[in-house]
């Protein structure tokens, strides 16, 4: 009796266990990883096209005076960016190249250009690499880890290693997709070490009528996972595609730009 017994139990432990991992799988009909990150990047970027915006950030603290910058951003392509310095008046002048595998930093009190990480800190837990990147797919590998409901929304959890010879800003992250319209909803980040730098949430989202209605993400909230209370909230606005001038995204061109 006692080893039926322990026949059906394990019978049932065993169809349970295969219900849960049948429960983490992808449907059949679920885009792939790499396809799954490219609908995401669509919130973020313009499919290929060359656009500029502004971006606000607000560093808060407790106990702490709130700290902002307002950046001008130009993106030529996912390897390539533009970021210049507008405000406060004291930061003016400086600005930020991402030339496909470089970073370099211009201030007007250096002679040169200096290279830089994309992990080094701009303001608050905002890196320069999260300020000059709108495009996961072209640093990082995904993998499809699990379905997960996140607040009751349901998503699809991707993990991304960073591509070798990529400017990725992190070793590795986990993204969290909507499952209704592919939008990101929230990430965590980590160092080499496995350790957990920072989380995202990916708040708002709005449509931009003059670019035909598109719906791009607008806010995005970074916070500190070991301090309570400190976060850092990127607001973009006044997206534009244009046709940039390949000639502003050299190294040689940072010291005159307007």
């Amino acid at each position: 009796m006692k080893s039926v017994l322990s026949f059906v139990a394990g019978a049932l432990l065993l169809a349970l266990s295969a219900s849960v991992a049948a429960e983490d799988m992808p449907k059949s009909d679920t885009p792939s990883a790499v396809e799954l990150l490219q609908k995401a990047d669509e919130y973020r970027n313009f499919k290929g096209k060359s656009f500029a915006f502004e971006l606000k950030l607000r560093s808060i603290e407790p106990d702490e005076a709130e700290k902002t910058f307002l950046l001008k951003a130009e993106i030529l392509n996912a390897h390539t960016s533009l970021i210049i310095y507008a405000e406060p008046v004291s930061e003016r002048g400086k600005a930020l190249l991402m030339d496909k595998s470089n970073l370099w930093f211009h201030s007007p009190l250096s002679s040169k250009p200096i290279r830089i990480t994309p992990q080094q800190r701009l303001l608050g837990e905002a890196s320069n690499g999260d300020v000059a990147s709108t495009d996961f797919s072209g640093d990082y590998d995904p993998t499809y880890l699990k379905q997960e409901t996140v607040d009751g929304i349901p998503c699809h959890v991707l993990e991304l290693k960073a591509k070798p010879d990529s400017l990725a800003t992190y070793d590795k992250l986990h993204l969290w997709i909507q499952q209704k319209n592919f939008m990101p909803y929230r990430a965590e980040f980590f160092a080499t070490t496995g350790k957990l730098l920072k989380t995202a949430r990916y708040t708002r989202y709005e449509k931009l009528p003059d670019l035909g209605g598109k719906e791009q993400l607008v806010t995005i909230e970074i916070q500190n996972p070991l301090s309570a209370g400190k976060k850092t909230i990127m607001e973009y606005s006044q997206f534009k595609v244009a046709d940039l001038p390949v000639s502003r995204f050299t190294v040689s061109a940072l010291s005159r730009l307007r």
